[in-house]
């Protein structure tokens, strides 16, 4: 996003999006949203620049859009070893900051998406007891190395919610249904089911629906609520599957 605050803003009075968390880094300030209720919901995770770096050449090649999915794993030696055994290249790799180690599976033309993989030995707040305070300590986040700011984003509480809609199902157009049903499957470790010639793979905090395509790259997020058309961000649609 060139404005994250400002799409935070959008969010939470079109779909109810309540703001989680967020900080600043050299490069990028991030802000944490979630977009449902306690049992019914997901989480979306906006960037903005703050200088030269990944996020700027990403806006200036593709524009506003999806960047990544995050996928929390248990050990993220394993899963890197794992990855490279399926022939993915990894990059960014971090394993000395223990409240946020992290990896990136580069995107390719099978997926389209960087491919998040992070481990945290801190489990954050339940989502039941975020949304009913507008308390937020950073000591109990899992944050990453060298972040500041952590109540940048703090303004968004002035902006009155609207109905609250329910975020769910990420859509992948992949152009390798079995290729993706190793990454998502075997390395990610996600239940899968056939669906409509599509594979839909189920996790305890989420799910991604994956399908064919001639052109990889998440298209958007399942919508339940919110304006009748839904909302448009870059390539991706926030809208009814």
């Amino acid at each position: 996003m060139h404005d994250a605050l400002d799409w935070g803003r959008r969010l939470r009075s079109e779909l109810g999006a309540t703001p989680i968390f967020g900080e600043r880094l050299p490069e990028f300030g991030y802000l944490l949203l979630y977009v449902g209720t306690a049992g019914d919901g997901a989480r979306l995770e906006l960037l903005e620049p703050s200088n030269p770096g990944f996020l700027t050449r990403f806006l200036d090649a593709r524009g506003e859009g999806p960047h990544h999915i995050t996928f929390d794993v248990p050990d993220l030696r394993a899963s890197v070893g794992h990855a490279h055994e399926l022939g993915l290249r990894i990059v960014g790799e971090d394993y000395s900051h223990p409240p946020w180690r992290e990896a990136f599976i580069a995107p390719d033309g099978r997926h389209g998406v960087v491919i998040q993989l992070a481990q945290s030995d801190l489990a954050e707040p339940p989502i039941e007891c975020l949304l009913s305070t507008r308390v937020r300590d950073a000591a109990g986040f899992p944050t990453s190395r060298g972040a500041t700011e952590p109540e940048w984003w703090t303004p968004l509480w002035d902006t009155t919610p609207g109905a609250i809609s329910r975020l769910g199902t990420t859509h992948l157009a992949s152009t390798d249904l079995e290729f993706s049903r190793l990454v998502f499957e075997d390395l990610l470790e996600g239940r899968v089911t056939e669906d409509d010639g599509a594979l839909r793979f189920t996790w305890p905090g989420g799910s991604v629906r994956v399908h064919a395509a001639e052109r990889a790259g998440v298209t958007g997020m399942s919508l339940r609520g919110g304006p009748a058309g839904g909302i448009t961000i870059g390539a991706a649609r926030l809208a009814a599957e």
